[in-house]
């Protein structure tokens, strides 16, 4: 008797342990019915939301409007900013695949930038810095490119270096990005609604138009141009078949996949870059992510896969507050969803918050100029009691004190110092991530 009570102990322990091991494969969509709301509580016109689940396309829809009286279709279509690096990088690695591709040569030996001509680092410059943004370009050149490092000495996110690498293969292979792409990966994956920017045969009237932090839509910029770093436009579908094709191993060797999901450099505290994603370690069960967002104007979007259960999820939005949507539907769709966005932000202490006076608050009032890119500004506003942060490419969010000249935003591991000068009037704001100055904003008005 004991001994059945005890297989009878270890048959409902396997059971259990069998329900938790599925449950972390499946992804949670109870959570559909807010989404609206979110919708409207953010300003943000309308989100697009694709669901991976066993490695396959289990769920599409599109929520809200593509503008103001205009309901958007489940084929609408998106820009997606940076989140066309990844395409660019799979692009590659499967050149790369195909043996007519190097990830470490030297990407002189087919375009050298007239801007670096004079510097010797532009021979040292490969692949494998470009995707795992250990270029020593910054994000966008300011003027000439310049090497702020020596390549593959650390990580500095940058387009410059998407761009860089197009490039190089533009001159090599005698295609454009877009004949390259068509050909390797948009035709066979069939992705029809996926190109680099405006043309005769996209669908105007299915265009998701991007949005304030107000929910006012901005004038629509036809880009007629390439860009490897931003831009791309696409459906929810469309990507998600993207995805799916990575997930499920993108036909590359195991060994170039692994190398691809190896994590090359550190980004931050748990959080790492391989070539061309973003990856999350050390989640529970030894999971990982593949990952990637895209910020412009009014276009917040993020993509997040599990490769070992074969989860995934895709949100494109409209509007500047896209990110608080997105971030609740990865929190409500994944098991693990808190812990990816708290390690993708840098968030592990959150500082309690300091009551400070209306006249101390009211200093930090108003307009300041970012130095990473010019014509980005900053704007700091006041509702009651509470200061408010918006911006060109900025959702509007509370700014939190923790002390009488340093803030902070829920949810993220952003600082921010104001500095003021001997007469105590604030004349710049300091950007810092986890201690590290990232830029400063020069007060303007």
């Amino acid at each position: 008797m004991k001994y059945q009570v005890l297989y009878l102990a270890f048959l409902i322990i396997c059971a259990i342990n069998n329900s938790i091991a599925q449950d972390s494969t499946k992804i949670n969509l109870t959570y559909l019915d807010k989404v609206p709301l979110w919708l409207a509580e953010n300003k943000v016109p309308c989100v697009g939301i694709g669901i991976i689940e066993n490695g396959k396309l289990k769920y599409v829809k599109v929520f809200g409007e593509l503008q103001q009286n205009v309901p958007a279709p489940k084929n609408a279509i998106f820009e997606i900013a940076s989140m066309v690096k990844p395409v660019v990088a799979m692009l590659t690695l499967k050149l790369v695949q195909a043996g007519q591709w190097n990830l470490d040569e030297p990407l002189a030996k087919y375009w050298v930038d007239p801007d670096l001509l004079d510097d010797t680092l532009h021979n040292k410059l490969t692949t494998r810095h470009v995707l795992t943004h250990q270029t020593g370009f910054p994000n966008w050149r300011n003027g000439k490119l310049r090497f702020e490092f020596e390549p593959g000495t650390k990580y500095q996110y940058s387009g410059e270096g998407l761009e860089y690498l197009r490039r190089a293969l533009e001159s090599k292979f005698k295609k454009t990005l877009v004949q390259l792409s068509d050909s390797i990966l948009f035709k066979p994956l069939g992705m029809k609604d996926t190109r680099y920017s405006f043309d005769e045969n996209m669908d105007i009237t299915r265009y998701a138009i991007p949005h304030d932090g107000l929910g006012n839509k901005y004038e629509i910029s036809k880009n007629r141009g390439v860009n490897a770093a931003a831009l791309l436009l696409t459906t929810i579908e469309d990507y998600s078949k993207f995805m799916i094709y990575v997930m499920n191993g993108a036909e590359l060797s195991p060994s170039l996949y692994d190398d691809m999901i190896l994590s090359q450099v550190a980004e931050k505290k748990h959080v790492g870059r391989g070539l061309g994603w973003e990856i999350v370690s050390d989640l529970p069960n030894g999971e990982f992510t593949l990952q990637h967002g895209g910020s412009n104007m009014g276009v917040k979007t993020m993509c997040i896969i599990l490769p070992k259960s074969k989860r995934g999820v895709v949100v494109f939005t409209n509007g500047e507050n896209g990110i608080t949507v997105y971030n609740n539907i990865i929190k409500e769709s994944l098991d693990e969803g808190q812990q990816i966005l708290d390690f993708t932000n840098g968030v592990y202490n959150t500082p309690s918050i300091v009551k400070l006076s209306n006249e101390i608050l009211e200093r930090y009032i108003g307009t300041y100029a970012r130095s990473d890119i010019k014509g980005w500004n900053i704007n700091i506003t006041k509702e009651g009691d509470i200061l408010k942060v918006s911006g060109e490419s900025l959702p509007i969010m509370d700014f939190l004190p923790y002390a009488e000249d340093k803030f902070f935003m829920k949810g993220y591991g952003f600082q921010y110092e104001f500095i003021k000068d001997e007469t105590n009037k604030v004349i710049k704001l300091n950007i810092y991530e986890n201690g590290k100055l990232l830029l400063d904003a020069k007060k303007i008005k």
